[in-house]
């Protein structure tokens, strides 16, 4: 029961409808909600983001901050994809919760893991850890990753190209 921050990393983000209603009220209590989840060009799995996708409009109106790794984010090694060409893709799954409590696992937080997948992870209370990985994750964010909102109705990312900041209609490098 985070009281005022949730940071959730997840390479398979896929929140359902029910995700997305506990994230709104989470969010209308105030609680600061960040998602950190691969971009489109960045995913290994392209159908997992499409079924995340449909879920980002709504996610962002309920207040929820939304962040998608850049496939060439800077400090990470690209993989090899069944096309073979090489790109970069988060696969860290962590929640962090009021920047006292993580979770560490193997658990995406999409409805395979959550009900076809056997998956472990590890609560860990330490302040000192959860502050670390906040830390960390949002230090990288600018650099690494496109920050989505709404322009209206319509899906923007921003984030730094070139050195400058752009604001991109469409998703970015796919």
């Amino acid at each position: 029961s985070p009281r005022s921050e949730l940071l959730i990393v997840s390479p398979y983000f896929v929140p359902g409808e029910g995700g997305v209603e506990q994230l709104r009220t989470l969010a209308a209590r105030g609680v600061r909600v960040t998602v950190v989840t691969n971009s489109l060009a960045a995913t290994d799995v392209p159908a997992v983001h499409a079924g995340y996708a449909r879920y980002r409009a709504a996610l962002l109106r309920a207040g929820v901050e939304i962040f998608e790794v850049r496939a060439d984010a800077v400090g990470r090694r690209p993989t090899r994809t069944r096309a073979g060409s090489s790109r970069v893709s988060l696969h860290a799954k962590l929640m962090v919760v009021d920047r006292s409590r993580t979770f560490v696992g193997s658990m995406n937080i999409d409805p395979r893991s959550l009900r076809l997948n056997t998956e472990n992870g590890v609560v860990v209370d330490s302040a000192e850890l959860a502050e670390e990985f906040v830390q960390g994750v949002r230090r990288d964010l600018p650099r690494d990753a496109w920050r989505v909102h709404l322009d209206g109705s319509a899906l923007r990312w921003t984030g730094l190209q070139d050195g400058a900041e752009v604001a991109l209609a469409s998703e970015p490098q796919a």
